[in-house]
């Protein structure tokens, strides 16, 4: 073989690399173009996801602005019904306050009116006292004197009484020594 041929075996082997490499190139691209589309399809779906949750964010932050004006209204709400709950809270408070002192003027009131009645009742029970008492111990000495006059009298009775008796045992005592004499022999 001369060196051509050599050369032309060495460039149809070349040629045959250069060939299968093309072909591998072309399959390369082939699947650089494949995954390139892929990755385009890719994209477009994730430009459309991005697109989506761009959306979603939208909605989300409308949903968080809805949100805080719901809360603020809310909150707005609360501090009014607080506020109104206050005021009534201090409009009870007073009335109440008013009640009680109404209720301490009353209480106290009646004290004294209670007390004036029980002085006054004090005074004409006392007063009356003093008038059963002046009339008891006037009945009393009546009593006492009426007691002592019949004593005296009873005792007058029972004193003449006794006079009378002691006359009449005297005298029957006398007619029984005088019986018992005339009865014994004189010696």
């Amino acid at each position: 073989m001369s060196p051509i041929e050599a050369r032309l075996d060495i460039l149809e082997i070349q040629h045959k690399n250069l060939d299968a490499d093309v072909h591998s190139l072309a399959k390369v691209c082939a699947e650089i173009k494949n995954i390139a589309l892929t990755n385009q399809s890719d994209i477009t779906g994730l430009k459309l996801d991005v697109a989506d949750v761009i959306n979603d964010i939208a909605d989300v932050k409308n949903d968080v602005g809805s949100v805080k004006e719901h809360v603020n209204a809310l909150t707005a709400a609360t501090h009014a019904g607080f506020m109104r709950t206050d005021k009534r809270f201090d409009e009870m408070d007073a009335r109440f306050t008013e009640r009680t002192d109404q209720t301490d003027k009353t209480i106290n009131q009646m004290n004294t009116e209670l007390n004036e009645r029980m002085d006054h009742m004090d005074s004409k029970f006392t007063k009356r006292m003093d008038q059963m008492d002046s009339k008891f111990t006037k009945r009393m000495d009546q009593m006492d004197s009426k007691f002592t006059e019949r004593m005296d009298q009873m005792d007058s009775k029972f004193a003449e009484r006794m006079e009378q008796m002691d006359a009449k045992f005297t005298e029957r005592f006398e007619q029984l020594e005088l019986l018992i004499r005339q009865r014994q022999p004189i010696n």
